[in-house]
C-alpha cells in the first residue's frame, strides 16, 4: 500500500529540505519507487541538491494547471523522481493539489511532500487523510519550542505527526538545556521516529554532493525509512549515533 509523507517544520533553516532529499534518496535504496514534491513556491531548493536543475522546464503548477503528472516528473536515480515547486508564489491550488496527491499515491510507492517552514497549513489538509507528518527540528529550546506549535496545530486538523531531530551533536546536547531525549520528546509533545547526527556530509547536499553509503548520516536515514516502512528498528545508544 502507497504511503505519504508530508516533511514540515515550525522553524526555517533546521534542514527540512535536506532530510526531506536524504529521507527520498534512503527510501529508494530501499526499493521503493519514490516521488519528492517540493512544495516551497518561489525558493524552490530540492532540484538543486539532487543535481537536476538544468533539466527543469515545467513545474509543480503545470500538473496543477491540467498537464500529465508524467510532463513535470524528473528522475533523479533509479527509483527516485521529483515534481519541482513553482518559481511563482500563489500557483497551488488546493482543490487541484488534492487531485493530484490522489494520483501521485496510485503511481508511486512513496510520496513525500516537502512544505515550506512555517506555520502556513492552508494546504496540508489538501493531502490524504492517512498523510503522516514529520516535523523537523534541533535539539534545541527554540526550534523544539517551535515543533510543539506545530505539533499542537496538526493535532487541530486532525493529521498525525511525527518528530526527528536533526544535527543532533551529543557532546553538545548533553551540555544545554535538555537533559534526554526524553525532555525534548515532551517539550515536542510528539512522537519521536528518528535522530539524524550532525554531519557534515550531509549538509553537503545543498551543493549536489550524496553522502557515503557507509556514513552515520545516511544509517541515520536509513533507520529512520525502515520505521517509517513499518519496521521495528531500535534506536542506537545516543553516544554511538
Amino acid at each position: 500500500m502507497s504511503k505519504i509523507f508530508a516533511v514540515t517544520s515550525g522553524k526555517g533553516g533546521v534542514g527540512k529540505s535536506t532530510v526531506s532529499a536524504g529521507l527520498s534518496l534512503s527510501l529508494s535504496s530501499l526499493g521503493y519507487k519514490v516521488l519528492l514534491v517540493d512544495m516551497d513556491e518561489g525558493l524552490r531548493c530540492l532540484d538543486l541538491m539532487l543535481g537536476i536543475d538544468n533539466q527543469v522546464v515545467l513545474d509543480l503548477s503545470d500538473i496543477l494547471q491540467g498537464r500529465e503528472i508524467n510532463d513535470a516528473v524528473y528522475k533523479v536515480r533509479e527509483n527516485l523522481f521529483l515534481v519541482p515547486a513553482p518559481q511563482k508564489l500563489g500557483m497551488i491550488d488546493a482543490f487541484a493539489l488534492a487531485n493530484f496527491a490522489g494520483e501521485a499515491k496510485d503511481l508511486y510507492d512513496i510520496v513525500i511532500f516537502d512544505f515550506p517552514a512555517g506555520i502556513d497549513f492552508s494546504l496540508y489538509t489538501s493531502l490524504p487523510k492517512d498523510t503522516l507528518f514529520l516535523t523537523v527540528a534541533f535539539p534545541d529550546a527554540v526550534t523544539v519550542r517551535d515543533a510543539a506549535v506545530v505539533s499542537g496545530l496538526l493535532a487541530e486538523r486532525g493529521c498525525r505527526s511525527r518528530l526527528i531531530l536533526n544535527r543532533y551533536d551529543y557532546k553538545i546536547s548533553k551540555r544545554k538545556i535538555y537533559k534526554s531525549i526524553d525532555d525534548i520528546i515532551d517539550e515536542a509533545q510528539l512522537q519521536l521516529i528518528g535522530i539524524i547526527p550532525q554531519s557534515n556530509e550531509l549538509q553537503m547536499l545543498s551543493l549536489g554532493k550524496l553522502p557515503k553509503k557507509n556514513s552515520k548520516s545516511l544509517k541515520a536515514l536509513n533507520r529512520i525509512s525502515k520505521r517509517l516502512m513499518g519496521q521495528q528498528i531500535l534506536l542506537p545508544k545516543i553516544n554511538k549515533l
